[in-house]
């Protein structure tokens, strides 16, 4: 919203093409209606000018108020005009300056000035905790937001998760971590889908028990068969034909032809050993496991990806204690693990 000294300004640029003019009558506006002495209006004010290139106006009006108490000084503003002036200031000054900000709290404000660099070395000091404490409030304003995303997440609001997810986006274009996210956000919503619709998901639903429909099954064994044979003549499908199974909850099928794969990618690696968990095949994970900490110790993911399979498998061994202990590690090295947090919450419950 527009204050009220911005409008008075295009107002007058409406009316006169002299700046000089402009400032003088604005400052006359504002010097004639006290109640208008608001930071806002004062900011305005100062913006336009030193944009126009009349800091000595700016410098005068700040000066004509500066012992009134309940004046805001607009502190940033004031030290660029001070220092486009062209004076040089004397330690008496820049002392009681640097009091005046210090009493005010405005050091942050004040900061933004630049022309006075070389004089108030102070500035210096204060636009470095001015970026520490933006650059601070960025990251926690980051994972408030993603702690609710979790929040979001675990009560399957998927709407809400969607729509928090875009504002994230907006907020915080480029950051590899939402957009990591979104990806999984995508890839989770089309994989529920898919289990929707998948043949075992339509045979039985939690309401209905009936036997599962032979056609349908028999579809099932025919497209996994089919698959087989194709994996078989081209290799390079393989990996394809088994994330379409593990989609489908076929789960032995998709290790089956995971097995067709000539080239041992760090993908294909991740999904045997997801496709190990689905098939309950808890000894042959830890077993896999040790090899891909091996194979992908360059990789720094590789410790908090292994050990959060790792818990999973243990738990599936029925050794929850230790499984616990796993993913407590995990988070104690990496606090914001929030699929590790979900599920620790989840066991812890149990």
């Amino acid at each position: 919203m527009s204050t009220y000294i911005e409008l008075e300004i295009q107002n007058l640029l409406n009316e006169v093409e002299d700046l000089d003019e402009v400032g003088e009558r604005v400052i006359q506006s504002l010097e004639s209606s006290p109640e208008h002495f608001t930071l806002d209006n004062i900011n305005s004010l100062a913006r336009f000018l030193i944009q126009s290139q009349h800091p000595l106006k700016l410098v005068h009006f700040v000066l004509r108020y500066i012992d009134n108490e309940n004046f805001p000084i607009p502190w940033p503003y004031f030290l660029e005009a001070l220092g486009l002036v062209g004076k040089e200031l004397d330690n008496k000054t820049l002392k009681a300056l640097i009091e005046g900000i210090q009493e005010d709290n405005a050091e942050a404000e004040a900061a933004r000035a630049q022309s006075l660099n070389k004089s108030m070395t102070e500035l210096g000091e204060w636009r470095s905790n001015r970026k520490y404490k933006i650059h601070k409030d960025y990251l926690n304003n980051k994972r408030l937001l993603l702690d609710q995303l979790i929040t979001l997440r675990t009560q399957q609001l998927y709407e809400q998760e969607k729509n928090l997810l875009s504002r994230l986006q907006k907020l915080y274009p480029g950051d590899s971590e939402i957009r990591s996210e979104v990806s999984e956000h995508k890839q989770r919503y089309a994989l529920e889908i898919l289990q929707r619709r998948s043949p075992k998901a339509r045979a039985q639903t939690s309401e209905d028990f009936s036997p599962k429909d032979p056609a349908v099954e028999n579809a099932l064994q025919a497209l996994v068969q089919s698959m087989h044979e194709h994996a078989e003549q081209r290799p390079e499908l393989a990996m394809d034909f088994a994330i379409a199974a593990f989609m489908l909850e076929a789960y032995e099928a998709a290790l089956s032809l995971l097995s067709y794969s000539e080239e041992e990618t760090t993908s294909l690696l991740w999904l045997r050993l997801e496709i190990l968990l689905k098939c309950r095949r808890f000894v042959e994970v830890l077993s896999e496991l040790s090899k891909v900490e091996v194979l992908l110790a360059h990789e720094p993911e590789t410790f908090f990806a292994t050990a959060y399979l790792r818990a999973q498998a243990l738990w599936g061994l029925g050794q929850k204690h230790t499984a616990i202990e796993v993913l407590e590690g995990l988070m104690a090295a990496r606090p914001h693990y929030r699929a590790a947090s979900a599920l620790l919450s989840i066991w812890s419950g149990q």
